[in-house]
């Protein structure tokens, strides 16, 4: 049988997120309890890596992680990865990120957040939705944001939030990062609604900051809470009580195979001698006549491919490169051994 590609346009987010669709990810199938994606919903009070203990405590002797931080302050989405699925963290699609947050216009503090101790205040009650309206315009695009001192960013190793607590003395330096939309969908001062359409990178507190500063009453963020990371969505995850009450059989019925969570990722087909060269290491040539969609591979351009078990299991992403008139598939990641695979 030739090898065939898939393309799933649906879960590849353009450049600005244009059709960014919250119902892109139609998968929650489970699979071995060991292996795939879970999707949380974590409450407020409680670190990323406090749910990261919590799935793990019932999937010994499974890796667990997740695939971004979000603030004990916020709540929402967090991605967790356990078994092979940890290795799979650089290739998720995080391109585009959703939050609803408030912003409290009047008042800014150290770390941008409730948390912190007040540095400014200011009187917001006479914005108007239009002045907001305006200002909130200057951020669509790509911009320079300095990310927040209380940060996890490291600084020659030491997370800046250390840094800040001991009081030294540092600057922190701007970052690219890109919004794709952000909205106002209420305001009764001094707390001003948003919805947040964004590139990974990007600091919700910092955004608040800034925005305050530019009304120049003040501000900071409020509340936070993940709807979506990539085709990942709060809808499809499960709650810390539930983990808690039903354990393992909650962590195994909502999980997401590792195969389906890189959607985004084309699919090929391979004969079992081919895979069994590739999950040795050694590359394949294969003819061009073989791909359906010979357009997506030329000398300057090369994407990632994954290769899936009868069962539906990732085995191994390839990337195909130019070898004279052919392709050379090279392996990239290996997730199954060749006996898991059979």
């Amino acid at each position: 049988m030739p090898a065939r590609l898939q393309q799933d346009t649906e879960t590849q987010l353009p450049s600005g997120c244009d059709g960014y669709n919250l119902n892109a990810f139609g998968g929650l199938t489970s699979t071995s309890p060991m292996h795939g994606i879970l999707l949380v919903d974590k409450p407020e009070g409680i670190t990323s890596n406090d749910v990261v203990r919590l799935v793990k405590k019932f999937v010994k002797p499974a890796k667990v992680g997740h695939s971004g931080t979000l603030d004990p302050a916020a709540s929402g989405l967090v991605v967790v990865l356990i078994g092979a699925a940890t290795r799979a963290l650089d290739y998720l699609d995080e391109s585009c990120k959703h939050y609803r947050m408030t912003v409290f216009l009047g008042e800014e503090t150290d770390t941008d957040d409730r948390e912190g101790t007040v540095t400014r205040t200011g009187d917001a009650s006479h914005l108007t939705i239009g002045r907001i309206e305006e200002t909130l315009g200057k951020y669509i695009g790509v911009i320079d944001q300095v990310p927040p001192r209380y940060s996890a960013i490291k600084k020659n190793g030491v997370p800046l939030y250390k840094l800040a607590r001991e009081g030294a003395a540092f600057e922190v330096p701007a970052r690219k990062v890109e919004i794709f939309s952000l909205t106002a969908t209420k305001w009764e001062p001094p707390l001003l609604d948003l919805d947040l359409l964004c590139s990974k990178g990007t600091y919700a507190r910092a955004l608040a900051r800034d925005l305050g500063r530019d009304l120049g009453v003040g501000g900071r963020l409020e509340s936070l809470r993940r709807l979506a990371s990539g085709p990942f969505r709060i809808e499809n995850a499960i709650g810390t009580r539930q983990i808690k009450e039903d354990g393992r059989s909650a962590v195994t019925a909502n999980l997401i195979r590792l195969a389906d969570g890189l959607g985004h990722i084309p699919e090929l087909q391979a004969f079992p001698n081919e895979i069994r060269r590739l999950m040795r290491g050694t590359p394949v040539v294969l003819s061009r006549a073989r791909f359906m969609a010979t357009e997506a591979f030329n000398d300057r351009r090369s994407r990632l491919l994954k290769i899936v078990s009868g069962e539906g299991d990732l085995v191994i992403l390839v990337r195909p490169e130019p070898r004279g008139p052919d392709l050379a598939v090279l392996p990239v990641r290996l997730f199954k051994t060749w006996d898991e695979a059979e």
